[in-house]
């Protein structure tokens, strides 16, 4: 009887080893980064406004998680900012830069040889997935090198319209799905509600229309027509354009928190760490630009809030980078960091730290800009050399650079290394051959204004 017992406990033993998930393996957070394409910092309520109340949940999110105050971008438009975020490199290192429009229209596509962000969860033991509604983020471009699911989000709504709810439709199935798995997971989930043309679904859109009765309805190509043939929109314009943006971000964060509750719902949301961060900003001709391509702040400080397990609330004051997010959730999730990841890890002290301690970077086709500690920054290659005190100058009205040649120079100097410094690198990487978009591709491309 008492070998039986001892037989029976070994079994039972036994299977209890067998069925048992491995201690890290239990103990790991999923991770989620939402991307919001064309999102700008300072309309959203995290980051001091107030105009309109258009944010409540991502205010509920952020107060319990920490908020990076200065985040500049990569670049000013989505593929090489995103591309800088999977890869952890500047725009020069992994060299996904531009269309090539002749006869043909097709992208440049990113080296199958960097490191990538989802490789590197995949490697970690994670399950990855990604579901985007942006149509340049193509899994032919060579951004869908370490995710197990990388789906496209079609519908009719794009930049438009119920895009958001047609993502987490999407998205949230699978989510919950791989929250009942025992397997940690990475998803990478890309929103393009606040990207032109500003139309939020009803009633949203009639909400932020109110009595307006000029001529835009927040179509791309009006606003561009109109800027072209130096007419140019009013200023009720733009203050009814602003208000159709602030449309979009609102719908948005109906379905930010419609995607929280559902995972809160599924037991998912305790161990989970969130990221809500953008591509680029948005301009509203504050410089006499429009959209995104530009180097001012409007084009490329955007927002980043994480929460979730084994972060401390609070805010980064300093200054930091798209391509620091990467190496911070690897460090969080406690996967392997990639060889040539430039970014730094703020993982250890996000609340109450200090960002760079040098400067941070971005570019656009031939311009640059760096930014230092103190908040000066140089903006290189759009006319004459401009230098701005962003601490005392946000709006950047101010050009300091005929006055203060010594700072020009020093900052000159640190953008002309890092350039050089991406441009080594990259060689290590040779791109892929470029590829040829679809005539669908090609037609949401026109509507989104990326291409004429």
């Amino acid at each position: 009887m008492a070998r039986l017992l001892v037989l029976a406990a070994l079994i039972l033993l036994g299977g209890c080893l067998a069925e048992a998930p491995p201690a890290e393996a239990a103990t790991k957070p999923n991770v989620i980064v939402m991307l919001l394409d064309a999102q700008r910092a300072d309309v959203l309520g995290p980051y001091g406004y107030t105009k309109r109340k258009t944010t409540p949940n991502l205010d509920k999110f952020a107060s319990a998680g920490v908020v990076w105050d200065n985040v500049i971008s990569q670049n000013a438009w989505t593929v090489p900012s995103v591309a800088s975020l999977f890869t952890g490199v500047d725009p020069q290192a992994h060299r996904t830069l531009r269309f090539q429009v002749k006869d043909r229209v097709e992208m440049d596509t990113m080296s199958l040889l960097h490191d990538t962000l989802a490789e590197s969860f995949k490697a970690g033991g994670y399950t990855t997935g990604a579901f985007i509604k942006s149509t340049v983020i193509d899994a032919s471009r060579g951004f869908s090198q370490g995710f197990d699911k990388y789906e496209i989000v079609g519908g009719t709504d794009q930049a438009w319209g119920h895009s958001a709810q047609q993502l987490n439709d999407a998205a949230i199935p699978w989510l919950k799905e791989q929250g009942k798995s025992g397997k940690p997971f990475m998803a990478y989930v890309h929103y393009m509600d606040a990207h032109s043309p500003y139309k939020a679904p009803e009633p949203w859109y009639s909400k932020y229309k109110g009595s307006y009765g000029g001529a835009f309805t927040g179509a791309h190509v009006e606003i561009d027509d109109a800027v072209k043939k130096n007419a140019g929109p009013s200023p009720d314009d733009w203050n009814y354009l602003r208000a159709l943006y602030d449309a979009e971000v609102e719908y948005w964060d109906s379905q930010f928190g419609r995607l929280i509750g559902e995972l809160d719902a599924a037991g998912i949301g305790k161990n989970t760490i969130i990221v809500v961060l953008a591509d680029h900003g948005e301009a509203f001709y504050e410089h006499q630009n429009i959209f995104h391509g530009h180097l001012y702040q409007e084009n490329i400080h955007v927002p980043v809030v994480m929460r979730g397990p084994g972060i401390k609330a609070g805010r980064m004051k300093g200054y930091a980078q798209i391509i620091d997010v990467t190496p911070t959730l690897a460090d969080l999730a406690g996967v392997k960091k990639g060889a040539s990841w430039m970014g730094q890890s703020f993982a250890s002290g996000m609340a109450g730290g200090t960002g760079h301690s040098d400067f941070v970077y971005s570019e656009y086709i031939n311009m640059r800009t760096v930014i230092d500690p103190a908040g000066l920054k140089l903006l290189l290659g759009d006319g004459a050399d401009k230098l701005y005190d962003l601490k005392a100058d946000p709006g950047e009205k101010t050009n300091l650079a005929s006055s203060r040649p010594a700072d020009v120079a020093r900052l000159r100097a640190l953008a002309d290394a890092r350039f050089v410094h991406g441009k080594r690198l990259g060689a290590k990487y040779p791109v892929e051959k470029p590829k040829e978009l679809t005539d669908e591709q090609t037609e949401l491309l026109r509507q989104l204004g990326y291409i004429e």
